[in-house]
């Protein structure tokens, strides 16, 4: 198919060098719109048939017509977009203006003869099997110590809380639809309908971000939830209309954000998400060119009320800083989004796994804890544990991991899932035991309630020396009531959904004076094996309690795979299998889906949120 369609555009590329002088404009447009209706079936068959081989051919010739004119690819996207993405044209011209330069850029340069194109239909659209790891073996400052421990505890504790995935829409309109024909609903300028048919609440909607009503009672609530000695935000700030995202609109949202989380009794140590940028994703590399400085800047502008003047000079590099928020411990906030594969700009360098040599100054970082007798809190957006992660970045991670664990990195902290989850880190070789487990990842509950979640944040009980987590409590506010608020004056119920300590202690003990440690989680995901009430358990705290996702059932692949996942501190380890993989691809389906649901009923079959699209929704 991809030969037919190339030999088309080498024709016409050759009919239109005979003419002398340029071809009529209408000539042109209708050469353009042919091509355009030649490469149709092919996208459309890529992701009908789900095979790789489609995919390639779609995107070689994508290549084609870029190579002739870069103009007419970008106007075969906005015309591919409605088919292939169900969408309006106003939500595919956004994402074609905003994204289409850097695409076509990105496709220009995918070199098929190195397999290149089969990274980019996985990356994009998860329909080839993830190319095989280039091995890359870290050579580090110093080997690792000779029976290297954590510390031993105080027995003091504080509380430090944990915020992830605000996404504040400032543009959030009571009394708009909440159940919309755009990705995210509840704004002025979501619903095409003439008419309301189901009026968003003034507190939020699960098809919707975060009112800034709802910010706030959240942040006035923190005081009667913990006793909150600093406080951790990974990453993402801004709501997902991605298709109207630009650096003059993100930079208003998160300064107020910033001003916002000032209230809060504790310091605040961020990290950059994904939708920080304008366009969301779009995280320049060295090669690419692009500037972020004026990212970069604002955000060290604005997290300049809580972090030295050492880290602030550190972000306006490339987003990435530490910080000392208790004498002994030091926190290494990482840029993540040089391994987020929906990063285009990551996709046209696939050798260059470290952009900017992050990777390299976090092992500098940590060698230098290591050296100092410090404990190490990492965080950051997304988990190298997330098949979102690119898999050389985050095996690379993964090394580094394993090389400072478990005496100098304490714990880990992610979010971009919205989901209330946790990954595990391993020791060297294929064991995954719990006498080999090394690490968490504690992936943090998202404030937004998008999709189908309630809003919800973490506090932890952390030991003043060791730096360990000995509690974690979640706390929720339940988004079904949301009417009855409004009806009432009364204000959201936030509660403490549950204490992972006493939940999951109940199966797998733990001793009081002991930390949550690796090796304890790796136990409880055995429980989850054997114990499908306490599997369930989990399930519905996966989501916050809100209950709108499809059951996950003893004995199924979607049970298999969440096992498998909790225990994934690398992408190339992550599950997922076919079924759920042909679920992402068609209508209704999970990230990465190209075709996104319009209804919030649709979204219930969704078995994580729509972070994980092409376009980050």
């Amino acid at each position: 198919m991809k030969i037919a369609v190339s030999s088309v555009i080498l024709s016409l590329v050759a009919a239109t060098a005979v003419f002398a002088a340029p071809a009529p404009a209408l000539h042109q447009l209708e050469k353009r719109d042919w091509i355009v209706d030649k490469l149709l079936p092919l996208f459309t068959k890529a992701f009908d048939t789900l095979k790789c081989e489609a995919c390639e051919a779609a995107i070689s010739s994508a290549k084609d017509i870029a190579l002739l004119n870069k103009g007419w690819a970008m106007d075969a996207a906005r015309k591919l977009c409605p088919t292939l993405m169900g969408q309006h044209t106003d939500v595919c011209d956004g994402l074609v203006d905003l994204y289409g330069p850097v695409v076509v850029d990105t496709i220009l340069k995918v070199n098929f003869s190195k397999g290149d194109g089969k990274y980019v239909c996985h990356a994009l659209a998860g329909i080839c099997s993830p190319p095989v790891l280039k091995p890359n073996t870290i050579v580090f400052p110093k080997p690792k110590p000779t029976n290297a421990a954590p510390p031993a505890h105080s027995g003091q504790r504080i509380e430090a809380l944990h915020l992830s995935d605000w996404h504040v829409d400032e543009l959030y309109a009571p009394g708009s639809e909440a159940k919309c024909d755009k990705p995210t609903c509840c704004s002025k300028n979501a619903n095409s309908a003439a008419a309301i048919v189901h009026p968003a609440s003034s507190w939020g909607e699960y098809s919707c971000d975060t009112p800034v009503k709802l910010t706030q009672d959240l942040l006035n609530f923190v005081p009667k939830a913990a006793n909150v000695s600093f406080v951790i935000l990974t990453g993402d700030v801004p709501p997902h209309d991605v298709w109207l995202q630009t650096k003059e609109t993100v930079l208003p949202i998160e300064k107020n954000a910033y001003e916002a989380m000032s209230e809060l009794p504790a310091r605040v140590y961020p990290a950059v998400g994904n939708h920080e940028s304008g366009p969301s994703n779009l995280f320049s590399t060295p090669s690419s060119g692009d500037d972020m400085s004026w990212l970069y800047n604002s955000l060290a502008d604005n997290w300049s009320r809580w972090l030295p003047e050492d880290a602030v000079n550190t972000v306006r590099n490339y987003g990435a800083y530490t910080a000392s928020p208790a004498p002994g411990l030091r926190i290494i906030s990482l840029n993540t989004n040089f391994c987020y594969k929906n990063n285009f700009h990551l996709l046209a360098n696939l050798n260059d796994h470290d952009p900017y040599g992050e990777l390299k100054w976090l092992i500098a970082q940590l060698q230098a804890a290591e050296d100092a007798g410090e404990r190490v809190w990492i965080i950051g957006h997304v988990s190298p544990s997330q098949t979102d992660c690119l898999q050389n970045w985050s095996a690379q991670y993964y090394q580094t991991v394993q090389r400072y664990s478990p005496h100098v990195i304490a714990e880990q902290f992610f979010g971009h899932s919205h989901r209330d989850e946790f990954a595990l880190f391993y020791g060297p070789g294929s064991s995954k035991s719990a006498r080999n487990a090394i690490g968490t990842a504690w992936i943090g509950p998202s404030v937004t309630p998008f999709t189908n979640l309630n809003p919800g944040f973490r506090v932890y009980e952390v030991d003043t020396k060791s730096w360990n987590v000995f509690d974690s409590r979640t706390y929720i506010a339940n988004l079904d009531q949301a009417a009855n608020w409004d009806a009432t004056g009364g204000t959201p119920n936030w509660h403490l959904e549950y204490s992972a300590r006493q939940t999951y202690g109940a199966f797998a003990p733990v001793a009081a004076n002991e930390p949550l440690t690796a090796a304890w989680w790796h136990n409880v995901t055995q429980v989850f094996e054997n114990n499908d009430m306490a599997f369930q358990q989990f399930w519905t705290f996966r989501s916050k309690s809100a209950k709108r996702e499809e059951a996950c059932a003893a004995g199924s692949e979607c049970k298999t795979d969440t096992i498998c996942n909790l225990r994934a501190g690398k992408s190339s380890d992550a599950c997922v299998s076919t079924t759920r993989r042909h679920k992402t691809l068609s209508h209704g389906g999970a990230p990465g889906s190209l075709s996104l649901p319009k209804h919030a009923e649709s979204l219930q079959s969704w078995d994580k949120n729509l972070c994980g699209s092409p376009f980050g929704f």
